[in-house]
């Protein structure tokens, strides 16, 4: 499989979301909690650890035209009150890390979904060329859209 320069699909969404910093930290810091947000095109096979400590899992994406992809993903790093990243494997060599943002607005707060392809098999070099970036930003604005009608509504 061939490789792609890390910078090659940056994708990313952000959006105020009306709580403390704090209170999205918290929530995103439950991995379970992702899939109150993920949309249908997001669906859990398994998380990996402990509840309330997951470190990953594995999830299928179902995509325009009936594409799937399953990603083993994996909980790398979390920096309280600012940042947690991680990483997602796919079946044929493609990775990604993906990371969320939390910036303090007088409003509420600045989050960012952000993922950064740095290996796409054939396939997915394809699906990501022929829109499957701009597919994969709508996925992250809409999940950032249900983060902040969950916690501005304080369902968390």
């Amino acid at each position: 499989m061939s490789e792609c320069p890390l910078d090659a699909f940056d994708i990313s969404a952000s959006r105020l979301i009306r709580a403390e910093r704090a209170d999205v930290f918290k929530f995103l810091s439950d991995l379970e909690n992702h899939w109150l947000i993920a949309d249908r095109f997001v669906e859990v096979l398994e998380l990996d650890g402990p509840p309330g400590a997951r470190t990953g899992g594995r999830v299928r994406i179902r995509g325009p035209l009936g594409v799937r992809r399953t990603a083993r993903t994996r909980v790398d790093y979390a920096r309280p009150f600012e940042e947690m990243g991680g990483s997602a494997q796919l079946t044929d060599a493609t990775s990604a890390q993906v990371r969320w943002l939390l910036r303090e607005d007088t409003d509420g707060t600045v989050v960012t979904l952000a993922a950064l392809v740095d290996r796409a098999g054939h396939l997915d070099r394809l699906l990501l060329a022929a829109g499957g970036m701009a597919w994969m930003r709508r996925r992250f604005a809409n999940t950032l859209e249900s983060l902040d009608a969950r916690l501005s509504t304080g369902q968390a």
